[in-house]
């Protein structure tokens, strides 16, 4: 375990380190140090509020602490003038989501004296939150990304159909091919399937698959982390690098104790040795509190076993 950032204010110092867990030392007074009290710490101490959390910034004002977790951002300290943003001005000695950036993509955080900042991607209209690498979506433009959704899946003006899951999927050709060089190749091959207009796509569930068409259509897609591993293995298949980038942050977003162990499992059913070895890499990291959940009983004893190894 070795420190990612450190962090100072007026009288105490954060540490978070590789693993996403904070250690908080110095004064107290303020409870700016989260560990449900006003007392100094002379060492080191992790604040048991956040363990089980991966905790991806930190930040320290004069008396105060705000962190970024999966769940958006949590403060805690002397919450004079507002700067802890949670409506008071109350100290708080324990670590509390500020529920106003609920819904929110947290991008990044700062504060300074007796204040505090935080960098937030924009939100559409629909309420979607966009960004790129990172977040749960990808934006490219306004009105355009919103006339090239409605055309996913639309059967006006199509002319390829996929059968997904026993159901039609509408597409375009033109578009398909110019956006990945596979369906490229596979409507230059005059393969039968291509020239006759219906293609046939085994083993994928149709959401998946028309997420896929999303990002195809738009450069903009919304993932949901339980979409991830199959979206991510069909992304590899259709050679788009960068899709399988968004879904490899997707997961490491929002992996947390709860869902850890079934994105492992579903990694390794896929063989997506990627997801498979982050979400290997959280459940060893917490293992003391996802070994508590119910999650851990229904990994398979292969798994089981490749977890208790892989432990320190």
């Amino acid at each position: 375990m070795q420190p990612k950032q450190i962090a100072c204010g007026g009288f105490h110092t954060a540490v978070v380190t590789d693993h996403g867990k904070v250690y908080t030392f110095g004064g107290g007074e303020h409870g700016q140090l989260g560990h449900g009290d006003k007392f100094n710490r002379v060492v080191p101490t992790l604040v048991q509020a956040l363990d089980g959390e991966f905790i991806s910034q930190i930040t320290c004002g004069w008396s105060h602490t705000v962190v970024l977790t999966p769940r958006g951002i949590c403060s805690f300290g002397n919450g004079e003038h507002g700067k802890l943003g949670h409506g008071t001005v109350k100290k708080l000695s324990t670590p509390q989501l500020i529920e106003k950036l609920k819904g929110h993509r947290v991008v990044s955080i700062a504060s300074y004296n007796e204040h505090t900042a935080a960098l937030v991607e924009p939100v559409h209209d629909s309420g979607a939150v966009w960004g790129a690498f990172g977040t749960n979506t990808v934006p490219v433009t306004t009105s355009f990304v919103r006339h090239m959704r409605d055309m996913v899946d639309n059967d006006e003006f199509s002319d390829i159909v996929f059968k997904v899951d026993g159901e039609c999927v509408y597409a375009h050709r033109s578009i398909l091919a110019n956006r990945c060089e596979h369906f490229a190749a596979m409507f230059r091959s005059g393969m039968r399937e291509a020239v006759e207009g219906e293609i046939s796509i085994p083993h994928v569930s149709k959401a998946v698959f028309l997420l896929l068409m999303e990002y195809i259509y738009t450069d903009s897609v919304m993932i949901e982390v339980q979409f991830a591993v199959d979206l991510y293995i069909l992304a590899d298949l259709y050679g788009l690098g960068r899709l399988g980038t968004i879904c490899v942050t997707v997961v490491k977003r929002n992996l947390n104790t709860e869902n850890a162990t079934a994105i492992l499992q579903h990694a390794a059913d896929e063989v997506c040795l990627v997801i498979k070895e982050i979400a290997m890499e959280f459940v060893i990291n917490n293992f003391e509190r996802i070994s508590k959940t119910d999650g851990i009983r229904r990994v398979s004893h292969e798994v089981l076993l490749e977890i208790l190894s892989n432990r320190p």
